[in-house]
C-alpha cells in the first residue's frame, strides 16, 4: 500500500500561497487594488470585508446570496 502524501502542496506552491497573501495584504493596507485578486470576489456581490463583519450583517448578507445561489432541491428517494 503506497502512502500519502505529507502535503497536497509542494513547498514551491506553499511559498507562492504565502508570498501572494503577503503582497495582497501589502496592497490592502496601502488602499492599492489586489495583485492577486481572489476570482469569487467579482462573482459574489454579497461577499462583505472583515470591518464590516457584525453578526446581522454577516446574516443579511447570507440573505442575499442565497437569492443569487439557490440551494438544490432535496433528493426524494422512491422505493
Amino acid at each position: 500500500m503506497q502512502q500519502p502524501p505529507d502535503a497536497f502542496k509542494s513547498p514551491e506552491q506553499i511559498a507562492r500561497a504565502l508570498a501572494e497573501r503577503d503582497a495582497n495584504e501589502r496592497a490592502l493596507r496601502a488602499g492599492r487594488p489586489l495583485p492577486y485578486p481572489n476570482p469569487w470576489d467579482e462573482l459574489d456581490p454579497t461577499k462583505i470585508t472583515p470591518e464590516h463583519a457584525t453578526p446581522e450583517r454577516i446574516t443579511e448578507s447570507y440573505r442575499e446570496f442565497c437569492k443569487i445561489c439557490r440551494r438544490p432541491k432535496r433528493r426524494e428517494h422512491v422505493l
